[in-house]
């Protein structure tokens, strides 16, 4: 991580188990504190994804990391997974590790399996206050595996020489902040011209699940709000809602 990121950083905190790193952010914030912070640790033991599910936490190696940063009260926060998710591409690319995509609105993917989440909570008031979530498997036990209802992937399964965690954590963190300045100076304006170049879903017959309701669709790409587009009976729609979970359908 380079000074003067380091130098936005109010905190910056590494634990050897805690429940969420969202969650210690949050109490920093109801403890009156409300700089830009950082969170790491090596186990969570009640880690959570998209749509209130678990996030598999074992103290295995795997990179479990929060950053909290507060927004101006009048900054759109519309696609911010996406800005986030396409920072994330380009440090582990920076890292070797390629042939990764983006699963909208929230998952890093090599060969539609899961390598990575994102996982980004708001809180409005006098100024919006968001703690980014960063997943990120190095490596994951068979028994790890096994409680998980997507194909999965890990760096160790991916790379001859896995990157140096620490490293690649510094550098995470700094693009982050990076990324972070630049949605909050201007939208997602520069990531939307991106987006192609990374969509796992590009044309694919996709499946959205709500509840009891299954809808079978056509990836369409996103809006300039980050909104996913597809086609449903020759219409074309958008979904903005992150709770509907996403699958493909062949």
């Amino acid at each position: 991580m380079s000074d003067s990121s380091y130098q936005q950083l109010g905190n910056l905190s590494i634990y050897e188990s805690v429940a969420s790193t969202n969650d210690q952010l949050w109490q920093r914030l109801e403890q009156g504190l409300d700089t830009p912070a950082v969170c790491l640790s090596e186990h969570q033991t009640a880690g959570r994804g998209r749509r209130g599910d678990q996030w598999q936490s074992p103290p295995a190696g795997n990179l479990y990391l929060s950053l909290f940063w507060p927004f101006p009260a009048n900054t759109l926060q519309n696609g911010l997974s996406i800005a986030i998710g396409i920072g994330l591409i380009n440090t582990l690319k920076a890292h070797g590790i390629s042939d990764l995509q983006l699963k909208w609105p929230n998952d890093v993917l090599v060969n539609r399996h899961k390598l990575a989440g994102i996982l980004v909570e708001s809180r409005f008031g006098n100024q919006h206050n968001t703690v980014i979530g960063v997943g990120l498997n190095f490596k994951l036990p068979t028994a790890t595996r096994d409680k998980i209802q997507q194909p999965t992937t890990s760096l160790q399964q991916l790379c001859t020489e896995v990157p140096c965690r620490n490293e690649l954590a510094g550098h995470l963190i700094q693009n982050m902040i990076e990324t972070l300045t630049l949605f909050q100076a201007r939208g997602l304006q520069d990531f939307v011209p991106l987006w192609s170049q990374y969509d796992a879903l590009h044309n694919a017959t996709i499946q959205l699940i709500s509840d009891d309701v299954t809808q079978t669709v056509k990836a369409q790409g996103i809006d300039e709000n980050g909104a996913l587009r597809y086609e449903h009976q020759n219409q074309l729609h958008t979904l903005s809602n992150s709770h509907v979970s996403i699958r493909f359908a062949s």
